[in-house]
């Protein structure tokens, strides 16, 4: 099996291909629908923000899970995608985790059917 790297252009095609592949990331990859709703959540996503992946499923990401991403850059590229159906942005950003700041780099990435995006962290 091919490593994917963090920053992959073609990301989306081959976890579209192959969705379980999103397991065995080295770095957190949360799947969003337009609405922000949260579709997948990967095992290293769950260590990186300390949740059990199947217990968010289904979690509005940026209201229940994620507050602190709702700022103007990383919501503000979410609502880009939720009008248009189409992103493909990466980004530095900084969590603000339980009274510490974790610095992160984000990948925001629309599947090819546009309906769903990935969010790709990875801790820096």
């Amino acid at each position: 099996m091919e490593i994917i790297p963090f920053g992959s252009q073609d990301i989306d095609n081959i976890l579209s291909r192959e969705p379980q592949r999103a397991e065995y990331l080295p770095f957190g990859a949360v799947l969003l629908d337009r609405m922000g709703k949260i579709i997948k959540y990967n095992k290293a996503e769950g260590l990186i923000s300390n949740r059990v992946p199947a217990e968010v499923i289904g979690m509005d990401f940026f209201n229940q899970i994620a507050p602190c991403a709702k700022g103007k850059r990383f919501h503000g590229e979410f609502i880009k995608f939720h009008r248009s159906g189409q992103v493909n942005v990466m980004f530095d950003y900084k969590f603000a985790y339980k009274g510490t700041d974790v610095n992160v780099k984000i990948h925001m990435k629309s599947q090819p059917d546009g309906q769903s995006c990935w969010l790709f962290v990875k801790r820096v």
